[in-house]
């Protein structure tokens, strides 16, 4: 079965605009989705926060074909309250990144991929949190 992974805000942003730092990185990943080799998931706040964030950088009409494609090849998730109570207890400072941490770990995801240093060095340890540079390398080891 192919490794699950749960794409957070910044890895999606990476892809969509190439000024970003590790954009090569996520053009990579995004690759191997396309491909069908990982299972990707977002949550639907991923879709909107991303969405709004790139209102003045892409059109609308760009914004919403690109959405369409992507919904295709990655799982939307949903939030709820079990989700949201259990992202409040781990008591990070961003409670996005809580609630998106909860969503990977309550859909049995692999690896939670992202560029948030803080995230990074959060100590979490229940599920895998990687930047795409490092996920990248973990795949390309023999198994």
């Amino acid at each position: 079965m192919a490794t699950k992974i749960f794409l957070d805000t910044n890895i999606v942003l990476d892809l969509l605009d190439n000024q970003r730092q590790c954009h090569s990185e996520a053009v990579l990943l995004f690759d191997l989705i396309d491909n069908g080799e990982v299972l990707a998931y977002i949550s639907e706040s991923v879709v909107t926060t991303t969405d709004y964030i790139l209102q003045k950088l892409l059109s609308k009409s760009f914004r919403v074909e690109f959405f369409k494609e992507i919904s295709k090849k990655i799982q939307i998730l949903s939030c709820n309250n079990l989700i949201l109570d259990r992202a409040i207890i781990l008591e990070l400072e961003d409670l996005e990144d809580a609630i998106l941490y909860q969503m990977a770990i309550e859909n049995k995801i692999d690896y939670f991929i992202s560029n948030d240093k803080k995230l990074l060095a959060s100590g979490l340890k229940v599920l895998t949190i990687v930047q795409a540079a490092d996920y990248l390398e973990i795949i390309k080891k023999p198994k």
